[in-house]
């Protein structure tokens, strides 16, 4: 089946699927992510996030540490948590290797990040810069959850 822009997300028969991808937009990036639950969406649009600048597949286990974002909308959930990921790669120089994210509430999200250091793993592209809230999408849609943002890099 072919999600809203192109992306392919598998067979009609399995359209609880998860999954993300990104595409270039002029001089960002466009992430997508889907997911049948809106935590499993947002965990998928950090993996998005972080697939545009690194592969940690190789990196060790990582420290966990928990988060809050947030109140907000879901929307501004989606900026905030990729915020997140943002201050600890420039601050820190952490990427998430995972996340969790527990289901959200009414004062936010909150989750744990699996973070490893930035020499750890694979730099495949720029580091983002920001996450433009144009085009922003966050919501259920054809019976699962999905998202975009546009990523300046």
């Amino acid at each position: 089946m072919t999600a809203p822009d192109g992306i392919d997300e598998g067979s009609a028969a399995d359209q609880s699927a998860k999954g993300h991808a990104s595409l270039p937009h002029t001089a960002d990036v466009r992430i997508e992510a889907w997911a049948p639950s809106a935590q499993e969406c947002y965990e998928e649009a950090v993996a998005a996030f972080v697939d545009i600048f690194a592969d940690v597949t190789g990196a060790s286990s990582g420290q966990a540490r928990p988060f809050h974002v947030g109140p907000g909308s879901p929307d501004l959930l989606l900026i905030l948590l990729l915020d997140e990921v943002l201050l600890a790669v420039d601050v820190e120089a952490l990427v998430p290797r995972a996340v969790h994210v527990e289901p959200p509430g009414r004062d936010g999200l909150d989750g744990v990040l699996t973070l490893v250091p930035v020499d750890e793993v694979a730099v495949i592209g720029p580091v983002a810069k920001g996450v433009s809230y144009d085009n922003l999408l966050f919501g259920p849609r054809d019976g699962r959850w999905q998202c975009r943002a546009i990523v300046d890099v």
